[in-house]
């Protein structure tokens, strides 16, 4: 078989297959999204973002620039809190309030009982769409045992916590989930599904920008040359009048509309000493309170398995690790990670 190009796998999987793994998947994104939620936090960060007023700040557009202008999910909580029924929106903040002790607690899980349930939920849904659309990219480009692609979103999701940081993005898990999703879209040639997630990205997160030259490379040999260039235009076209709207909208907000945070994360990464440093991530025995040298033994492993990939995934790795850098920060440092982040 030849490594360069994808295994698109063209039979269906038994739907009581899809059940067992839906089941399996949504156990994990549970523990998956509980760490994300009781560490750090919403409310962790720090007096220059808002500090225990972010997670408000973020849903109704107070927040400093850039995370005020990733709408995706505050626009989806808001939504949830406008079609929801008074009666019933009562009854699930005297619920929250009544399941909570003064002490410790966030003062945001009081100021917004209702929406931090919807966020949780939404933050769960997220994520075992990530796992699916993750199961589903390995299914199109590697060339493996049906149980050993079933078990790599197991792997990722139990992997995840050992990237959180000091503050948890409401944009994180979706910004992993569709910017997946839209590589197995890509990766599938579904060019109008790939638009709908395209234009779901976009609205999460400007990295989204980065589907657009995995999109390029991958169609540069099957689209003629006005195609590609229409097609590449309308993606690009789209990513600046929304995200150049949005930064408008939100002109007046504190900060800086852009936050750049590549050099300084390699600045870090190139000190042999942070690898070995520990981070109270999480006491998950697997990954004891965040052991980075693991994450940077993976990279290196992942860098000498690049000759034997499939030709999609040597062409899309190098952007995908900087546009997924996310859920939280890739060691001890700064704001970067592994997947969703980096460019924070």
């Amino acid at each position: 078989m030849n490594p360069q190009e994808p295994v698109r796998s063209t039979r269906r999987p038994a739907p009581a297959r899809i059940i067992i793994l839906l089941l399996v998947y949504s156990t994990v994104a549970s523990f998956t999204v509980g760490e994300f939620i009781r560490y750090p936090g919403f409310g962790s960060m720090n007096a220059r973002l808002g500090g225990e007023d972010f997670f408000g700040d973020m849903i109704y557009g107070r927040a400093p620039q850039p995370y005020v202008a990733r709408v995706l999910m505050p626009w989806l909580i808001r939504a949830a809190v406008t079609i929801t029924p008074a009666a019933s929106r009562t009854r699930t903040e005297e619920s929250v309030r009544r399941n909570l002790t003064a002490d410790g607690r966030p003062v945001w899980l009081y100021q917004y009982p209702f929406e931090s349930v919807v966020a949780k939920n939404l933050l769960f849904l997220f994520t075992v769409g990530f796992a699916f659309a993750l199961w589903w990219l390995a299914r199109l480009v590697l060339d493996a045992p049906a149980p050993a692609l079933d078990l790599v979103p197991v792997v990722v999701l139990f992997a995840l916590p050992g990237f959180y940081g000091s503050g948890s993005m409401l944009y994180d898990l979706p910004a992993l989930c569709l910017f997946t999703l839209g590589l197995a879209l890509i990766a599938a040639r579904r060019h109008w599904l790939y638009a709908i997630a395209f234009a779901a990205c976009v609205l999460n997160k400007e990295t989204a920008l980065l589907l657009v030259p995995v999109w390029v490379g991958w169609e540069a040999r099957k689209l003629r040359p006005r195609q590609l260039a229409m097609g590449t235009g309308l993606q690009v076209g789209f990513w600046l009048i929304v995200r150049g709207l949005l930064f408008w909208y939100f002109r007046n907000n504190p900060e800086q509309a852009i936050a750049l945070h590549s050099l300084r994360n390699a600045q870090v990464l190139a000190v042999p000493g942070n690898w070995f440093l520990f981070r109270p991530v999480t006491d998950w025995l697997v990954l004891p309170r965040g052991f980075n040298l693991l994450y940077v033994l993976g990279f290196i492993l992942s860098l000498f398995a690049l000759k034997r990939a499939p030709r999609f995934l040597r062409r899309s790795i190098g952007l995908c690790r900087q546009s997924s850098c996310s859920p939280g920060y890739s060691a001890t440092w700064t704001k970067c990670g592994s997947t969703t982040n980096s460019c924070r």
